[in-house]
């Protein structure tokens, strides 16, 4: 249990933190170097320092696509375990936040969701009036269970034991009959929408555990409202950037490191650490615009990468030859 608690942890602590610890890693290394006396050897042999520093500059960025890889493929496919406590194995029960499909308006709630099992106790389904149903109804079953698409079949909940199907079957109107599948002589009920599991439990924060294509056809979806939209295509925008911002932190910090006129080391490392939280401040200032719509969700993301990519431009005039 303690090893697969950490497993998960170190994957999620890698992806969150992983960028960050790249450029600390660096700074470090360009440390030890001049507390050695290595690098002044290598100046007066005519070696150029950026032939020294490439090493650095080509490690970074294939750390930058190992984190992409563990963004991309790996954290998708445990994102369940980010909300689980210790010890819980898949069985964690979240309180269920009420969605509205924007494109059916069937209303999605429940007792508790289970992100791992992908279902919802004690479900409720909201039918809508007269869209769906000639009068408004409720579909309650004790379990719900999400189905992705898969081939020929939509996406849906299937719903077991429901309450009087035969009654919701009689007040279903033509449209209803598209989204409510049921059939005769049976109490499970399949309710076609793209609303899933991941939609009921702070939706509004957990996209940064998807995959490009998941956020893609999040976006695309005709259910999700104008708020989701908007919050997906800046995460969207931000997460294509993300490889281009750590290069740039690590330009950045490298001439800092190892300018020509140099007070010391601790000085040194200082202004790099001020120059790095300079840059963090404008991403979250980026991030802050983006959501409130004060700027557009593409312009948010890429303001941190020309602001950033300027200073590191600046910068490489004062690296030391």
């Amino acid at each position: 249990t303690i090893g697969r608690c950490y497993a998960f942890q170190s994957i999620f602590f890698l992806d969150r933190a992983g960028p960050s610890i790249a450029v600390v890693s660096i700074m470090v290394v360009l440390v030890l170097l001049q507390r050695s006396g290595e690098l002044h050897p290598l100046l007066a042999a005519g070696i150029p320092m950026y032939r020294i520093l490439t090493p650095l500059i080509f490690a970074s960025a294939a750390f930058s696509l190992l984190f992409t890889l563990n963004q991309e493929l790996v954290v998708p496919r445990i994102a369940h375990t980010a909300s689980e406590k210790r010890g819980e194995s898949g069985s964690a029960k979240h309180q269920v936040e009420s969605f509205t499909d924007h494109s059916t308006h069937i209303s999605i709630d429940g007792e508790s969701v289970k992100l791992a099992e992908r279902t919802i106790e004690n479900a409720w389904f909201m039918l809508p009036a007269p869209s769906l149903v000639t009068e408004l109804r409720i579909l309650k079953a004790p379990t719900a269970k999400f189905y992705p698409a898969q081939g020929k079949r939509p996406a849906g909940w299937l719903l077991r034991d429901v309450e009087s199907p035969n009654e919701i079957a009689r007040l279903l109107t033509d449209r209803g009959r598209e989204v409510v599948l049921l059939k005769a002589g049976k109490s499970d009920v399949f309710v076609t929408t793209s609303i899933s599991c991941d939609d009921l439990f702070k939706r509004n924060s957990n996209f940064s555990l998807f995959s490009i294509p998941e956020l893609v056809c999040r976006i695309r979806s005709p259910a999700m409202g104008l708020v989701s939209v908007h919050l997906n295509v800046l995460h969207l925008h931000s997460r294509l950037v993300q490889p281009l911002l750590n290069i740039i932190a690590v330009l950045i910090a490298i001439p800092l490191m190892v300018r020509r006129e140099s007070p010391g080391i601790v000085a040194d490392s200082a202004l790099s650490g001020f120059a790095l939280a300079v840059v963090f401040g404008v991403i979250q200032v980026s991030q802050v615009l983006g959501s409130n719509q004060i700027v557009p969700a593409d312009m948010a993301a890429w303001i941190p990468v020309v602001i950033g990519g300027t200073m590191a431009a600046w910068l490489s005039g004062v690296i030391r030859t």
